[in-house]
């Protein structure tokens, strides 16, 4: 009997959670600056980015389903293949978009059902196919693998659609041919996921957690009510500058923006936003191997708020220098990075036990529920108001942010006080 290749576990998580990145970094990043390149309104544009992030915010609900369709090697390779022929067709949809918009729509509903279904078996099979270890050993490989994945299909895809719009004849025809791209590099994704894949050894997995029993447990938990709190309002005004942060940075001076060209700002996104989230996050990380997260959770909260000024600052004074805003934008993101860095670990500390996946996939729902839902209001509110008044409201947002992050600390230190007592009776 021939024996069975050696497993390169390795090859499959790297080009796998690449892959899982591209089509919310194509939804999160790219598609806001794309429709607002096609002169879409405000409102409309966060509202459609947001109605799409639901749909895959809701991934939990149909998560049984996708874990009985079968072999999940199988699944995620299918997947991955739909996937890419979806990108394909977006990207030949793209150039009749501005005659009508409807059939694109369509494509990108379907392309966010679809990886909602390709990141539940993909997340799946990482956890249940492999030990504690190996899932430790490659945690690194993986989170370089999904901000790689992130970094390519969201600054630099909208860095590559503003160099060809000087040679296109139209901004859609411009991302139809970016977007091309993107759907090359998820192909060559998908090929050397499925190599990877094609090594892992058959055999049943372990049996995947009893969803119902889990979520009943989490939902009677004492600190559930405080972290649903904390997860729905901890970065409330974060997620609503999120959602606009992108449309007036290439909006132009004459209706209050920065005026950024598409090239601007995909350089200015890379060195400050994902720079900063990295610096932030590793900031907020040793803050809280210090001091804990009970004793950080307020004072990260307070922290990342504050720097919301300097974007308010932006929005009322036209024509910025370019350090100025490139200060304000690194400040904001790396004390927004801090901030979300301890708001994983609360929910992480919660979700904790025999049901820890089942419990933190829910978390994880609501937290992208609780990110994706001011879409559907956000550029309304933008165009209403005027960005520099939009910032401010996004500013007073803070206060019930901050009292959810007290509300949050006194619940997890009054569980650990309880955890403590029952340890020593």
């Amino acid at each position: 009997m021939p024996e069975a290749p050696a497993r390169k576990a390795w090859l499959w998580v790297g080009a796998g959670f690449l892959f899982q990145a591209i089509p919310g970094a194509i939804r999160d990043e790219a598609l806001p600056v794309a429709l607002k390149n096609a002169g879409l309104p405000d409102g409309w544009n966060t509202r459609v980015v947001g109605i799409l992030g639901l749909l895959v915010g809701l991934k939990l609900l149909w998560a049984p389903a996708v874990v009985r369709l079968g072999e999940p090697t199988r699944v995620i390779r299918a997947a991955q293949a739909l996937l890419v022929a979806l990108l394909g067709w977006i990207a030949l949809s793209a150039p009749g978009a501005e005659a009508s918009p409807w059939p694109l729509l369509g494509l990108l509903i379907a392309l966010s059902l679809l990886s909602a279904g390709h990141d539940v078996a993909l997340d799946g099979y990482y956890v249940a196919a492999l030990r504690e270890q190996e899932r430790s050993r490659l945690a690194g490989l993986l989170n370089f693998a999904s901000k790689t994945g992130s970094v390519l299909a969201g600054p630099c895809l909208i860095w590559l659609a503003g160099y060809l719009r000087g040679s296109e004849d139209s901004a859609a025809q411009a991302w139809g041919d970016a977007l091309l791209a993107a759907g090359g590099l998820a192909l060559l994704a998908w090929v050397v996921t499925a190599l990877g894949l094609s090594r892992e050894p058959a055999g049943a997995l372990p049996a995947s957690q009893p969803i119902g029993a889990s979520l009943r447990e989490l939902a009677t938990d004492a600190r559930f009510p405080a972290i649903v709190g904390l997860i729905l309002l901890y970065r409330t005004s974060e997620v609503h500058l999120a959602r606009v942060l992108p449309l007036f940075s290439v909006a132009p001076t004459t209706q209050g923006g920065l005026g950024l060209d598409n090239e601007t700002y995909a350089v200015l996104r890379l060195a400050t936003g994902v720079g900063g989230l990295a610096l932030g996050g590793l900031i907020g990380s040793s803050i809280i191997t210090r001091l804990g997260i009970v004793r950080s959770l307020v004072p990260l909260g307070i922290a990342m708020h504050l720097p919301l000024i300097g974007i308010a600052w932006l929005g009322t004074h036209p024509e910025p220098p370019m350090a100025v805003i490139a200060a304000a934008f690194a400040v904001e993101h790396i004390a927004y990075g801090a901030g979300v860095c301890a708001l994983l670990l609360a929910m992480m500390k919660v979700a904790e036990g025999p049901h820890a996946a089942v419990r933190y996939a829910a978390l994880s729902t609501l937290a992208l529920i609780g990110a994706y839902l001011p879409g559907l209001w956000a550029g309304a509110l933008a165009q209403r108001f005027g960005y520099g008044d939009y910032f401010l409201l996004t500013f007073a947002l803070a206060a019930p942010g901050v009292w959810a992050s007290v509300v949050a600390k006194r619940a997890l230190a009054d569980s650990a006080l309880r955890q403590e007592r029952d340890g020593l009776a």
